[in-house]
């Protein structure tokens, strides 16, 4: 039998009794000076000051299509305070048109505090609205507004393991290099095994720094690069990221935790691997992954609504304005084409920024799709950054630009 003997609440319910004309007297003194500051508020306020001004300091080419921008505040303004692997929402005026980008931080955390500085990386898009503007129109000293940092694509020790597997596609590895860089500074995790998947040797970006970082890692971070082209001078991996190719590289693929990001189409495939490998999907992080370039291709979309288009009532306060959308983009894209833009922070369905009321319609969600509660599908709010129309729309906005 335990020795542990159970008294009760009586001595708690004594003071807190005996306690009572103490605090009288304390209330009735009224000769306290009372502090009116909130610590934490201005500590929050210090850390996350809302929206940011920043100047381009320079501009690095990285490869033919990508490049570095490294961002300095304004007129003594702070930059924000960041984990090493999330995103800010750049905000910018297009043609009269406000629009949202969010893009992932490349610096790392204590480059904010040691040399004032934040980094994101762009990848030119063919036929993307937004980076020809930005390829055309940032410059040195060019003024970029944005706010965050924003999003949970980064290392927690209570929920992640020591070891992270980073499957990285494209542009998808700007994320890892802001987490390589801190923990060459003292951040985590204790180990990094970085999957870079190209379609050509010429496309990698930060390859240097990205061997040079795992040099100075004392084995802590390595890096493999694997080629899905069809280069004869490539001496490296070759395929997809696999099943076979993360075993080969990084051995027993238990114990450990997976971060992807890369482009939509990748985010499927990785997902049937893991499956494979027998990873659960707890120990499996998956950045916010952006709009589709054409949604169209997409397997799983409504052949039959290609080339349809329907009625957008959009309804703010007092205010309603009638508009047309396609069935193949997304409703807040068809609202920026039209110049009503709405505050959107991921653009794929996850931080729940833009979400709305449908009080009439229906819409269709790519399956992959997370982030709406089962509530708000029974109550028809919807997240138009990722919802396609299928069908006439009355819809209620909360926020606009």
């Amino acid at each position: 039998m335990s020795d542990i003997k159970v008294k009760g609440n009586i001595r708690d319910i004594l003071k807190f009794v005996k306690n009572i004309p103490g605090r009288k007297r304390w209330i009735n003194s009224g000769g306290l000076d009372v502090d009116g500051s909130d610590k934490i508020r201005e500590f929050t306020k210090e850390l996350h000051g809302g929206m940011v001004d920043a100047r381009i300091d320079s501009i690095k080419q990285e490869t033919n299509s990508t490049r570095t921008y490294r961002l300095r505040a304004v007129d003594g303004g702070r930059l924000p305070f960041f984990y090493a692997g999330q995103y800010i929402s750049v905000k910018l005026e297009i043609d009269g048109r406000s629009l949202t980008r969010p893009y992932s931080i490349s610096s790392a955390p204590r480059d904010v505090d040691d040399a004032g500085y934040l980094e994101i990386t762009i990848k030119k898009k063919k036929a993307g609205y937004v980076t020809n503007y930005i390829w055309d129109n940032w410059k040195e000293g060019t003024v970029v507004r944005f706010d965050g940092a924003y999003g949970e694509f980064w290392y927690q020790g209570i929920r992640d393991q020591k070891h992270v597997v980073a499957l990285a596609g494209g542009s998808g590895i700007t994320p890892f290099r802001s987490i390589a860089r801190d923990m060459l500074s003292g951040g985590r995790p204790e180990k990094l095994t970085i999957l870079y998947g190209v379609s050509d040797e010429n496309d990698i970006i930060f390859k240097d720094e990205l061997n040079e970082l795992a040099a100075k890692s004392n084995g802590r971070i390595k890096v493999h690069y694997v080629l899905s082209g069809t280069s004869e001078c490539w001496e490296g991996e070759r395929g997809f990221l696999c099943a076979d190719v993360i075993q080969k590289l990084v051995g027993d693929t238990a114990g450990k935790s997976y971060f992807v990001c890369g482009p939509r189409v990748m985010y499927g495939y990785i997902d049937k691997t893991m499956q494979e490998l027998g990873i659960i999907r707890r120990f499996v992080r998956r950045e916010a992954y952006g709009e589709t370039d054409d949604i169209t291709l997409h397997p799983a979309f409504p052949k039959d609504r290609i080339g349809k288009t329907y009625r957008l009532l959009l309804k703010y306060g007092i205010s309603e304005v009638e508009l047309t959308c396609r069935a193949d983009e997304t409703i807040l894209v068809s609202l920026e084409r039209a110049g009503y833009a709405m505050d959107s922070r991921c653009r794929s369905g996850e931080c729940g920024w833009c979400r709305s009321y449908a009080e009439k319609g229906t819409v269709w969600y790519p399956p992959e799709m997370e982030g709406l509660r089962k509530s708000d599908l029974d109550e028809n709010f919807i997240h138009p950054c990722s919802a396609y129309p299928m069908s006439d729309i009355v819809l209620y906005v909360q926020n606009q630009l």
